[in-house]
């Protein structure tokens, strides 16, 4: 996947699409920062992409409701195989083609940062 399409997907999801369920926590938003300080990129969401991609960092993801639980890790060897998963997925490819189309919404990139946290779309 291009890396400008998985920026715009997590641009998306985190700024309002995924807000509903998820959480990334203090200890995490750390790691991210520690990796790509404010003055390298100010945006908190393309911040968390270059840390997983260029630095190696994984997230966890919590549940935003239960902080305690952690609803999947981020790392990109996880991502690179959910992205092929979901591109076979009859349940959520068209999700994926949407964003590479350029029709992407709030609800596709949702879904897709669903599928790469959890292997699986669980929130509606």
């Amino acid at each position: 996947m291009d890396r400008q399409l998985l920026e715009n997907i997590f641009v998306t999801a985190l700024e309002g699409g995924s807000n509903h369920w998820y959480l990334i926590n203090n200890a995490n938003h750390h790691k991210i920062r520690k990796a790509v300080p404010k003055s390298d990129d100010p945006y908190f969401s393309t911040a968390m992409l270059s840390a997983i991609l260029d630095h190696g960092v994984e997230v966890e993801v919590h549940d935003s409701e239960n902080e305690d639980e952690v609803l999947g890790v981020l790392k990109v060897s996880d991502m690179e195989e959910r992205i092929k998963e979901l591109d076979k997925n009859p349940n959520f490819m068209w999700a994926l083609e949407a964003e590479e189309n350029g029709e992407g919404d709030a609800e596709t990139s949702d879904i897709i940062f669903q599928y790469l946290v959890m292997g699986d779309v669980c929130f509606g």
